[in-house]
């Protein structure tokens, strides 16, 4: 599986994200915010913080669309076009989610808290850009 897709070789792939995660290391600003964060939701019970993965981009770059309607899938490709550096534009959706490639959609994620038998009164941290409303 590629880690991008941008034409460089797996294994400059692989040692490029293995250098940023050692260099990772957050402003402190961030760190100061994610504690702020983190305190509240503490003070406030027992909580859940997901990433979904739904942003409008990483829909685009990925090809995923599940329940999206033609002019939202419209919009997603267009995206993948306006970058010239992503070398994949047309992404067979329904094969990338057979291959477990998409995130899970807003209502799958519900009923996997609910399979899961989160309480439904638990705090949510929703951890993410913008959720990309289909």
């Amino acid at each position: 599986m590629e880690l991008a897709n941008n034409g460089i070789p797996l294994e400059l792939q692989k040692l490029r994200c293995r250098v940023n995660y050692r260099a990772l290391k957050f402003t402190p600003k961030i760190e100061e915010t994610g504690k702020k964060i983190v305190e509240f939701l503490r003070r406030n019970g027992p909580f859940v913080v997901l990433h979904l993965r739904y942003e409008m981009d990483m829909l685009a770059f990925s090809g995923c669309s599940e329940g999206c309607n033609t002019n939202e899938i419209e919009e997603l490709t267009k995206l993948r076009y306006a970058y010239p550096w992503w070398k994949q534009k047309e992404i067979d959706s329904v094969k990338k989610r057979k291959m477990g490639e998409c995130p899970l959609t807003l209502e799958e994620t519900a009923l996997t808290l609910r399979a899961l038998d989160i309480d439904p009164a638990m705090q949510i941290y929703i951890a993410a850009g913008n959720i990309y409303e289909v």
